[in-house]
């Protein structure tokens, strides 16, 4: 079995497993290792940036609802890296389905190659940190804002779920328009930028991209015998330089750099 099937499995099968809240004795205070909207009314569990938030909500400290979250995303950071992004989110295995629609304007526009070839893309890359400080650390304490009011996958999974299925118990927050708003502009970016979400602004991407530098499980390029086809870098589906990337904290061990490999030089490593 090709590893992509692989992963298309494991990313099918937890997408079932997080959305059989509506069994009753499936809802648990378990938080997901990846971002997924506890009001979604199929969730199973917790949305692991709602519990920072609201340990920090206005000028409050629950160390509990803050130690939680870091520990399960820990573990899986120390363990396997940011392979969840890859292997697990339901929000990685959306942008997988749309995956193709950017590659095809990369490729046939000439404006969206350079963009995608622009140096200064990297820098972009940042934004997820910044998200992660000011709306998820600083925000919910000094102003009670939350980063959750505004999620465009909570939107998604949650707000517009319950919506359609209780329209008359449905009662907007204040920010509901602009978290449609965001909503909207999350499809437009990953249908133009292959897993822009990923790449740009999640959170929890955020939290667990660090943990590619000392994480037991890691993808390793054996360079000695590298032809410098760049066939693995062309098939990333996170823009990177496969053969340089060094355990880059941007790769979600999605395994496609290792299919596409002419030579088999690339491969899982554990150490």
């Amino acid at each position: 079995m090709k590893l992509q099937i692989k992963r298309l499995v494991v990313q099918f099968f937890s997408l079932i497993a997080i959305n059989l809240g509506f069994i009753k004795q499936m809802k648990t205070g378990f938080c997901y290792p990846f971002l997924y909207c506890n009001s979604c009314p199929a969730a199973t569990s917790g949305c692991p940036i709602r519990a920072i938030e609201k340990s920090l909500y206005d000028h409050s400290f629950s160390w509990k609802l803050l130690v939680y979250p870091i520990l399960i995303l820990g573990f899986f950071g120390i363990t396997t890296g940011r392979a969840v992004c890859g292997w697990a989110c339901p929000i990685g295995l959306l942008q997988r389905a749309v995956g193709k629609v950017p590659r095809y304007l990369k490729k046939k526009i000439p404006l969206f190659r350079r963009i995608n070839q622009w140096e200064g893309e990297r820098f972009l890359r940042y934004l997820k940190y910044v998200t992660l400080f000011s709306l998820v650390i600083v925000s919910p304490f000094f102003f009670g804002f939350m980063f959750t009011d505004i999620c465009p996958i909570g939107t998604f999974v949650g707000t517009l779920p319950t919506l359609f299925l209780n329209p008359s118990k449905f009662a907007p927050n204040p920010f509901f328009w602009i978290a449609i708003i965001f909503f909207v502009l999350f499809f437009l970016l990953i249908l133009l930028v292959e897993r822009g979400w990923c790449r740009y602004f999640c959170p929890v991407g955020a939290i667990l991209a660090p943990f590619n530098k000392v994480s037991y499980l890691s993808v390793s390029v054996n360079i000695e015998g590298c032809i410098h086809c760049d066939v693995c870098s062309d098939v990333c589906p996170m823009g990177i330089n496969v053969p340089e990337m060094n355990r880059d904290p941007e790769c979600i061990l999605c395994g496609k750099c290792i299919d596409a490999c002419p030579k088999k030089l690339i491969k899982f490593k554990r150490s």
